[in-house]
């Protein structure tokens, strides 16, 4: 779904992937943009906090236990034996075309700098991961350096005011398997459940525009998709009176960015 979604939003400045130099910034364990990107003949690198590899050698938890924690280590072998061959099969048997494991690029960011020459790609594409950083204004303006003249930020962005927005692994799918336990937008009310996999800055909409606006050429500031509707009963409302209503019922905003032909850094 969230390919596709890229794929069309992008199509009236990107015809084609093939040969396009592309940054995946913050593929994460699934790696999935950086594999379908790959697939479709862009020259991609996927770059992630945490250390990646496609393959199941012990050399590779050992990393991870070295430059993420233990835990980490731990969580990740127990994904790649349990869960990465279903995983792949399923992205394979949804995906429009074949998907090409080989030629991937991951790199491991270990500081805040991207480790690229300035105008590098011409595609900067991030999945839900600006609402884990805690300077976006830096990691915007990292990502307005690598991109060349005229390139592409394109990035889906996760709205903490959501009702998923606090992360809370029981409200992951709010329409589809709402939770029994926890309140809906707990987060923003009593704070009874917490349950933060990831660090999250808690940004909204409002805070993130003018970063990117103030950087980049909007070319593209739409919803991404909305979701809780039959759950944000006249109570709630009432109780959460600091957030509009499609504040609490939009899951994030979709940007595309264009840096422009001449920059000064």
């Amino acid at each position: 779904m969230w390919f596709q979604r890229m794929r069309e939003t992008l199509k009236p400045y990107v015809i084609d992937f093939e040969g396009v130099r592309c940054l995946d910034f913050g593929c994460g364990l699934l790696q999935w943009q950086t594999i379908m990107l790959n697939s479709l003949g862009a020259k991609v690198t996927g770059v992630d906090m945490e250390y990646i590899r496609t393959d199941r050698r012990l050399d590779k938890y050992l990393q991870i236990w070295k430059t993420n924690t233990p835990e980490r280590a731990i969580k990740t072998a127990f994904w790649d034996y349990m869960y990465r061959r279903r995983y792949l099969e399923a992205l394979e048997d949804c995906s429009p075309f074949t998907l090409k494991m080989d030629n991937l690029d991951f790199r491991q960011l270990t500081s805040q700098a991207l480790p690229f020459e300035n105008d590098t790609f011409d595609l900067v594409v991030s999945h839900e991961v600006f609402e884990h950083i805690p300077d976006v204004w830096a990691a915007a303006r990292e990502v307005k350096r690598v991109l060349k003249p005229g390139g592409l930020l394109y990035a889906n962005v996760h709205l903490f005011p959501s009702i998923s927005g606090g992360h809370h692994v029981e409200w992951k799918y709010p329409d589809e398997t709402p939770s029994q336990h926890v309140p809906p937008w707990d987060h923003l009310r009593g704070k009874k459940f917490p349950d933060h996999p990831s660090w999250i800055n808690e940004l909204r909409e409002r805070d993130y525009k003018p970063i990117f606006e103030g950087m980049f050429e909007l070319l593209c500031w739409e919803p991404s998709v909305y979701e809780g509707v039959h759950l944000l009963t006249k109570e709630i409302r009432a109780e959460l009176t600091d957030y509009s209503e499609d504040e609490l019922l939009k899951k994030g905003v979709i940007l595309v960015a264009r840096k422009a032909a001449q920059q000064c850094f």
